[in-house]
């Protein structure tokens, strides 16, 4: 009974999450604008893009991961549109959930299955629209899949594409897993040679990570706290069903239901720290109110080809996909490191900050006061009221809610 709960649950889930062109979650327009890029270059310049100097101010990567995701969903961009990322994320956390069962087919009934599709890493991967994640975890499963069943050739291929989608969470997470298998098993050496050989082919995709500007965005000690809170509650993917493979191989069939309540306790225990409750709400309303955006992006302030700091208000960052698809630029990548929301020592300290991203034009939401906190709009305005700096602001149209800024920076540095 509880499997069927279960299976009703996703089928439900997914029937809803598939209801939307765009998921405004807090991960999903990164995939949107990585793939309407990629679709861009694609099916007008017939190439893959490199470089995408739309973002972080010219020097971000188009494949900052998710190579395999986003290059399958732009082919089929020109039928689906939008749609395409939303599809392509729900058969990626489809494929986890298959994955998982074909990994450990110990877990196919009763409550060992409905502990294994309770798995919250799997459930917030389409909650949060983590496509790329979801995608590597998927192919993770399918090469343990076929570890088991002595394919280890095929198994280290898969693997090797799971690590190049996702390397900065799946190719950690192979790596635990490994570290584990190697305590149990006799052919170590075998495990060695063909985890290396996964390992070799992600090297590139390691390196595009390394690369990403929002490496340099934050300072290392803030990147391995990220690190870290980000890994903990996705490793859960393959650590949760193998636990539970261990307990039922174990034949401790009585904790089969005690199972399900781990998972579940996760769930409740990620709730608040993660914001989950907002990625719920996102996957039963639709669209957003960006009129006063809109009405910008057609007037004749907006200058196609500037870079953009926009200060918005939330909607799972809709306003920043919409400033591309009008042909701005934006002076960061999409990832929350890299957008530099935080306070400011001082009008100096935020005016080189201005001048390192290159902006052009600050948009502010009247709302992000409200939930963000931050000291840049009292920056901002001191700016435009003549405060002295290494540049100049001026405001050049303002609505109810909206406001816009032109940055000079012919005086930076």
């Amino acid at each position: 009974m509880a499997r069927i709960v279960f299976v009703v649950f996703w089928l439900v889930v997914f029937a809803l999450y598939l209801t939307h062109s765009i998921v405004l979650s807090s991960d999903s327009i990164n995939n949107h604008v990585h793939v309407w890029y990629i679709a861009r270059d694609l099916w007008h310049h017939g190439r893959l893009p490199w470089r995408m100097p739309i973002l972080a101010h010219g020097d971000a990567y188009a494949y900052p991961y998710g190579f395999v995701n986003w290059t399958t969903a732009a082919l089929v961009w020109p039928l689906f549109g939008n749609w395409a990322v939303t599809l392509w994320t729900a058969l990626g956390v489809a494929g986890c959930l298959v994955g998982t069962f074909l990994a450990f087919p110990e877990l196919r009934a009763g409550w060992w299955a409905a502990a294994a599709l309770a798995n919250p890493a799997i459930i917030e991967a389409l909650l949060f629209g983590q496509q790329s994640f979801a995608w590597g975890s998927a192919l993770l499963l399918f090469g343990i899949a076929l570890w088991r069943r002595g394919h280890r050739a095929w198994a280290a291929v898969l693997v090797g594409l799971a690590q190049a989608t996702h390397p900065a969470i799946v190719l950690p997470t192979a790596l635990l897993l490994v570290l584990v298998y190697l305590v149990f098993t006799h052919d170590r050496w075998a495990v060695i040679r063909w985890y290396a050989l996964s390992c070799a082919m992600a090297l590139a995709a390691i390196g595009l990570v390394l690369a990403s500007p929002t490496n340099s965005d934050i300072s290392t000690s803030e990147r391995l706290v990220d690190f870290w809170i980000t890994l903990g509650p996705r490793v859960l993917i393959v650590a949760l069903p193998l636990l539970f493979t261990v307990l039922r191989q174990k034949g401790v069939g009585v904790l089969a239901p005690l199972a399900l309540v781990l998972s579940l306790a996760f769930s409740v225990a990620f709730e608040i720290p993660l914001n989950v409750g907002d990625q719920w709400s996102a996957l039963v309303h639709h669209g957003a109110d960006t009129t006063a955006l809109d009405a910008y992006l057609r007037s004749p302030y907006f200058v196609p080809g500037a870079t953009y700091r926009v200060l918005r208000a939330g909607e799972g960052k809709l306003e920043l996909y919409q400033v591309l698809r009008a042909g701005g630029r934006l002076d960061s990548e999409m990832f929350p490191e890299s957008m530099g929301l935080h306070n400011f020592s001082s009008v100096a300290a935020y005016a080189a900050a201005l001048c390192e991203r290159q902006v052009d034009q600050v948009l502010k939401e009247d709302r992000y006061d409200r939930i963000s906190h931050t000291n840049e709009h009292l920056l901002l305005t001191a700016l435009a009221d003549g405060a002295p700096a290494s540049v100049r602001v001026e405001r050049i149209t303002s609505s109810p809610g909206f406001q816009a800024y032109r940055v000079d920076r012919s005086r930076c540095p």
